[in-house]
C-alpha cells in the first residue's frame, strides 16, 4: 500500500509560534508566583489555549492550502520518494537508513529558511532532503526507522530565549519581594 504525502507550508510557522508560547511559560509561572494575584492562577491555561488556536488555525490554513497542492512524497513497501519539480526524483530505502536530521527552520525578519528532514544512508553516500515535511511523514519515518539517530538543528535559541525569560521572572520576582 502507498502513502501520499504533501508539503505542509505552514508547520515551521506553527512549530516557531508554539515554541515562542513554550518559552514564555516560565517566566509567567514565576510572575504568577511573586505577585500572588488571585486571578493570575487562569494564566498557564490562556497560554494552552493560544498554542492550541494558533495549532488548529495553522491546520486549517494548511488543510485549505492542501486543496491546491500535489503529494510529493511517496512511501512504497519500504522505500520513499521525494518528487519535485525542482528538484531531481530522490528515493531511498528506509531499511537503510541509519541517520536522520530534522531541522525546525528559522523564521527570520530578513531571511528565514523552512522545516526540513533529511535522511542519510549507512555511508552518508545517499541521502532524501524533504522541505516543509508534513507531520505525519515526520511520524511515519520516526516509526519505520527506529534504528536510525535522530538530530535536530536550530533549537539552541529557544533554550536561550527560555533561559533569559527565567532571568527576568528572577528579577521580577527578586524586585518584588524588596
Amino acid at each position: 500500500m502507498m502513502k501520499k504525502y504533501k508539503h505542509n507550508y505552514i508547520f515551521t510557522f506553527m512549530f516557531n509560534l508554539c515554541n515562542i508560547f513554550l518559552s514564555c511559560v516560565p517566566m509567567i509561572v514565576i510572575m504568577i508566583l511573586s505577585l500572588n494575584i488571585e486571578s493570575a492562577k487562569y494564566i498557564p491555561l490562556y497560554v494552552l489555549f493560544m498554542i492550541g488556536f494558533f495549532i488548529i488555525l495553522g491546520n486549517v490554513v494548511h488543510f485549505i492550502i492542501c486543496i491546491f497542492s500535489k503529494h510529493t512524497v511517496f512511501i512504497e513497501d519500504n522505500t520513499l520518494t521525494h518528487k519535485s519539480k525542482k528538484i531531481l526524483t530522490q528515493s531511498i530505502n528506509l531499511d537503510e537508513v541509519s541517520f536522520v536530521i530534522f531541522d525546525q527552520g528559522i523564521m527570520g525578519k530578513f531571511s528565514s529558511t523552512p522545516c526540513s528532514l533529511t535522511l542519510y544512508n549507512n555511508d552518508y553516500t545517499k541521502r532524501v532532503h524533504i522541505k516543509n515535511p508534513s507531520f505525519f511523514l515526520i511520524v511515519e519515518i520516526n516509526k519505520r526507522c527506529k534504528n536510525a539517530r535522530f538530530k535536530f538543528n536550530n533549537y539552541k535559541h529557544w533554550i536561550i530565549t527560555t533561559a533569559i525569560g527565567i532571568a527576568i521572572g528572577l528579577l521580577i520576582l527578586f524586585l518584588g519581594t524588596r
